[in-house]
C-alpha cells in the first residue's frame, strides 16, 4: 500500500512539474493572436509569426497593437509577420508561394541596421511606398 502511494505521489509531482514547466502562454490582444515565434538560427532572435482576425485585417491599428506588445521586450530586434488564416502560417523561417500570397503584413526592426520598416499587402494598404504585391 505504501509502495502504491508513494508511486501515486511520484506521478501526480511529475504530472505538476511538467505542466508547470511548460512555456509562456503566446500573446494575443484584440483581433489579433501569436501563433508561434521562430528563432533565426542560434541568434536568440525570433520570427513572430501572427494571426489576424480575417474581419479586422483591413484594421492598421490592430496591426500596431500586436507590434507594441510583442516588440516591446526586444529594444534591438524585432520581426512579425501576420496572416488572417491559420492554416497559411508557417512553421518555419521560410514560407510557400502561397503562404507569401497571403500574408498580410510584415514588420522588421533592426538597431544595427538603422531599419524600421512596416510593409502591407497592397490589398490591405494600396500606398505603393508602403505595400507588396502578393
Amino acid at each position: 500500500m505504501i509502495k502504491k502511494t508513494i508511486f501515486f505521489i511520484f506521478i501526480v509531482f511529475a504530472f505538476f512539474w511538467a505542466a508547470s514547466s511548460s512555456s509562456q502562454p503566446l500573446h494575443s490582444g484584440d483581433g489579433w493572436r501569436l501563433v508561434r515565434s521562430v528563432q533565426l538560427g542560434n541568434t536568440g532572435k525570433y520570427i513572430h509569426m501572427v494571426l489576424i482576425d480575417l474581419k479586422r485585417d483591413t484594421d492598421i491599428a490592430v496591426y500596431g497593437a500586436a507590434l507594441k506588445k510583442i516588440c516591446r521586450s526586444e529594444p534591438d530586434f524585432c520581426r512579425v509577420r501576420f496572416w488572417n488564416e491559420e492554416r497559411y502560417v508557417p512553421k518555419s523561417i521560410s514560407f510557400t508561394r502561397d503562404q507569401f500570397k497571403t500574408m498580410r503584413a510584415e514588420y522588421t526592426f533592426n538597431r544595427a541596421g538603422d531599419i524600421q520598416e512596416m510593409r502591407y499587402s497592397c490589398t490591405i494598404l494600396p500606398d505603393k511606398g508602403r505595400c507588396f504585391s502578393n
